[in-house]
Formats: C-alpha cells, sequence, structure tokens
C-alpha cells in the first residue's frame, strides 16, 4: 500500500491531499472532530478496532489490506511473524492480569478499546466503563467487542461512581490523577489514564508494554503487601 500519510504530519510545512480518493485509518478514538472534518473534504473512513494489543492491531492492519484487495492468505504470511513475536512478549505479563477486576473512570476516551484488549488478551473481568464522550462514529466496532453485560457509563458522575467502585472493590482503578492518590491512600490500585495517552501503546512491539502499564500497580502492591 503506498501513498500513505500521517496526521499530525513530521512537518509542519507538509501538504496532504484530501479528496474522494483518500481512505481513513484512526489510530486513535479521541479525533472524531479531524475525523468529520476529513470526510467533509470526502474521505472515506475504514472502521476497524484500535491497534491495541495483538488482536487489534491485526485487526487494524486488515481493515486497511481489505481494502486494497490483499488476499487473506498474504495478509497471514506477513502477519504472521510480529504476530508471534508479540503474542511470545504478552505471555510473560497475562498472568498477573488473568482474573483480575478492573473499573474505568471517564477521562481519555481511550477507555473501550483498551477495556476490550484486557478482556479478550489479557483474561480481565471488565466491572465498569466510564467513558467523557461516547463517539459511535469512531469506537462502534469497539462495542460491538464488549461483553453485553458490563455496565458502560457516559460522562461525569463521579459521586455515583466512586459509590460504586467501594462497593464493588475492583483489582485496579484506572482514573485522572486528581482520584488516583486519594484512592491509593483508602488501599484502592490505580492507574493514571493521563500516562496511557502519552505513552506509545499502539501496535505489535507495544502490545506487552501495554499489559504491563497495568500489572505494575499490581505486582507492585503485592511487594508493599506486609504479611500478617
Amino acid at each position: 500500500i503506498t501513498n500513505v500519510y500521517f496526521l499530525p504530519a513530521r512537518e509542519s510545512a507538509e501538504q496532504i491531499t484530501v479528496d474522494v480518493n483518500t481512505r481513513v485509518l484512526l489510530a486513535q478514538p479521541f479525533v472524531g472532530e479531524t475525523l468529520r472534518a476529513l470526510k467533509r473534504r470526502g474521505a472515506s473512513h475504514l472502521p476497524s478496532l484500535y491497534p491495541f494489543g495483538v488482536e487489534g492491531t491485526r485487526a487494524w492492519f486488515w481493515a486497511a489490506a481489505n481494502d486494497f484487495d490483499v488476499s487473506r492468505e498474504e495478509f497471514a504470511r506477513v502477519m504472521a511473524a510480529p504476530t508471534a513475536r508479540a503474542q511470545k512478549a504478552m505471555s510473560r505479563v497475562t498472568d498477573t492480569l488473568r482474573g483480575k477486576q478492573i473499573t474505568f473512570f471517564p477521562d481519555s476516551q481511550l477507555e473501550l478499546p483498551l477495556a476490550r484488549f484486557l478482556q479478550q488478551e489479557c483474561g480481565m473481568r471488565l466491572i465498569e466503563l466510564g467513558v467523557p464522550f461516547l463517539d459511535r462514529q469512531t469506537i462502534d466496532a469497539e462495542l460491538q467487542m464488549l461483553p453485553n453485560d458490563v455496565l458502560i457509563t457516559e460522562g461525569q458522575h463521579v459521586d455515583k461512581q466512586l459509590d460504586r467502585l467501594y462497593r464493588d472493590k475492583p483489582d485496579i482503578t484506572v482514573c485522572g490523577m486528581g482520584l488516583g492518590n486519594p484512592l491509593e491512600a483508602e488501599g484502592l490500585a490505580t492507574k493514571w489514564s493521563i500516562e496511557l495517552v502519552f505513552t506509545p501503546i499502539q501496535g505489535f512491539d507495544q502490545a506487552a508494554d501495554l499489559a504491563s502499564l497495568f500489572a505494575r500497580p499490581l505486582l507492585r502492591r503485592q511487594r508493599l503487601k506486609v504479611p500478617a
């Protein structure tokens, strides 16, 4: 596949033509306004899972390959090595996460694809997924992959979500920095959602690193636990 461009471009002066021949594949779920602007110029959107984890990354590449008439056989051949490498790296991390419960507070719009990755590829149990804004144009493929019994809430309802959090007592809570320290002081393991925005987490080579970001708070808590 040739003539591939990335937004934002590496150089501010780089000129990218967008018209009816342009196809758009999103790498982040919080770029809905950018997608709408590109579509107004004639571009078409290739819906896909986001490239978080092994399966998400394979689905993301397949969305492009399928649209450009790459055969499944050729796709499987090209994907075999990076898939195997990522799965091997993931196997060293997932034991820490398997069976653990997780709740997301609304913050970054990464909540749904991350939850899909953690549930399907790491074996975690999803308790609640809070999202600041549910943009179905950018997130519908991820929504379809989530279990029907998980609670998904839209918008900021912090007090109500805190009540449910104290009731459910998940093993790890993903939230903003303002909630992280108070919850840690109350004995709950947390992960700052802002770290997931600024850390490279897309693609095969980052799959194990992404899982490790959620494993570390649990491992830290194990090391700090005082024997009875």
